[in-house]
């Protein structure tokens, strides 16, 4: 009798049987990138928190960071490093 296989072996054998491809290790360069580009965000997260206190708007401009680190971090993904 087989062993009992894990979530993640699972979940791998069914993204082989749909014939998608593993997902590539990242490169450090690529990590490095990552990292300063979700440190610049986090750093205008904290200033805005601190200019808008109690201001109405403070939700939406971070929301709005924040949907900008992402678009960021994926076009890194995309282009595959800086």
């Amino acid at each position: 009798m087989p062993g009992i296989k894990s979530s993640y072996e699972i979940a791998m054998e069914k993204i082989k049987q749909m014939g998608i491809q593993e997902p590539a290790a990242l490169s450090q360069e690529l990590k490095g990138s990552i990292e300063r580009v979700r440190k610049e965000y986090d750093a205008k997260i904290a200033e805005k928190q601190i200019m808008l206190m109690g201001e109405e708007n403070l939700a939406a401009e971070i929301q709005f960071l924040e949907r900008e680190r992402e678009r960021k971090i994926k076009e890194l993904y995309e282009r595959g490093g800086p």
